[in-house]
């Protein structure tokens, strides 16, 4: 607070490291966002500086909507704390208010009884179409039906279970490791799944949280969940829908669409056996090479 205000940082170097691993949107999940720092995004994304499109899930629920090219706004980003979780009626009237401009929820829910209070709620004063779970880090198999009746899409983080399982391993009960960052058995109960990075506190690789999403492995080479194993095609499925609704069927090129495409140096059999960030070729974004073999360096030296 005693400094002078700055400028916002450069995101050139963040948008050339995303665009190298293929990435051509970006949903930033921090909440509460302010005008400012949705200004500060614009203007990156206006210099190019980020190629990607961009989806707020913080953006003001209030106040003009963002420029055509500048960023868009995503579900209202909802945290419930794991130290002290909100009570029914607050969380109850966080959720009202999204729904009542218009904006779905996307609630960040890390413990079982986060997930079965925002249940509750939802039982309460009902859903939008794009309302999500965050994380869902901890899931007991009995909520799985009313997450898939009132229609909720989980977007979670597999890259977890690799970046920090051992810890998980010690921390959380034996019988419940089936229940950590669940994906096939969402899939197996009709429950929309994205997958994502949680970067800054994840792998930001999207190819790492393919790998962690079929195989499972802790840094130790433990298993947790082996039923909750994607196949290759599942994972990479899980990157490949639209950011306003993850977990849904992969975008189809045909004519009209945005020509935001990843070229793999290898065919798809043998890139779903690899599953890594140096089989991306070339990315364009709107038509406009943005990495790649005649872009420059695709991704950090």
């Amino acid at each position: 607070g005693r400094l002078p205000p700055g400028a916002p940082p450069s995101l050139a170097d963040l948008g050339r490291r995303l665009a190298g691993y293929g990435i051509t949107t970006i949903t930033d999940a921090t909440p509460g966002l302010d005008a400012a720092t949705v200004a500060a995004v614009s203007e990156a994304m206006a210099r190019q500086e980020l190629p990607q499109r961009v989806h707020l899930l913080g953006a003001p629920l209030t106040g003009s909507p963002p420029e055509r090219s500048g960023p868009r706004s995503g579900p209202w980003k909802i945290v419930i704390a794991d130290s002290a979780l909100p009570g029914f009626d607050e969380l109850a009237e966080a959720v009202e208010a999204a729904h009542r401009t218009g904006r779905p929820v996307a609630v960040h829910c890390v413990t079982r009884e986060a997930i079965l209070l925002l249940l509750a709620v939802l039982e309460e004063v009902g859903t939008l179409p794009g309302d999500r779970l965050e994380h869902a880090s901890l899931t007991p198999c009995e909520v799985l039906p009313t997450v898939r009746r009132l229609g909720l899409r989980v977007v979670t983080q597999p890259g977890f279970l690799a970046d920090r399982g051992d810890d998980y391993r010690r921390g959380t009960p034996a019988d419940e490791h089936g229940d950590l960052y669940r994906c096939a058995s969402l899939r197996a109960a009709g429950i929309p799944v994205g997958l994502s990075s949680d970067a800054p506190y994840g792998p930001i690789d999207p190819w790492a949280v393919m790998r962690a999403a079929v195989q499972r492995r802790t840094g130790s080479g433990a298993v947790l969940g082996p039923g909750e194993r994607l196949t290759p095609a599942q994972a990479i499925t899980g990157y490949l829908s639209t950011a306003q609704r993850p977990g849904d069927s992969p975008q189809r090129i045909h004519p009209g669409a945005p020509a935001d495409l990843v070229l793999l140096r290898a065919p798809i059999a043998q890139a779903l056996a690899l599953l890594d960030a140096e089989l991306v070729r070339l990315v364009l974004i709107g038509g406009r090479p943005v990495a790649g073999d005649d872009t420059g360096p695709a991704q950090d030296a």
